[in-house]
């Protein structure tokens, strides 16, 4: 019997661009949610969701902290596309 080597590739979503201002949760029953900068085809800036497939909670007493990471993660989605159209930081 021969061995079979399998490889696996793994691809960043169309847009998604890391970056330590994201959002990540985890909720009760393990799944997960991550909120990030994206850059657009066009070059206009975004920001990037992604959950497992049942989707997840955040609760209420979260929100505050997400809404306040929303705002860090425009504000970084905005510098990187600057950044990409060659006008640098707006920092």
């Amino acid at each position: 019997m021969s061995e079979r080597t399998e490889i696996v590739t793994i691809l960043r979503p169309a847009g998604a661009v890391p970056h330590p201002s994201r959002y990540l949760h985890t909720d009760v029953d393990g799944d997960r949610l991550l909120i990030g900068t994206a850059l657009l085809p066009d070059g206009t800036p975004g920001i990037y969701f992604r959950t497992d497939s049942n989707g997840s909670s955040v609760p209420l007493d979260d929100l505050p902290g997400l809404i306040a990471q929303l705002q860090v993660i425009a504000d970084a989605s905005r510098d990187e596309a600057e950044a990409a159209k060659g006008g640098g930081d707006r920092g």
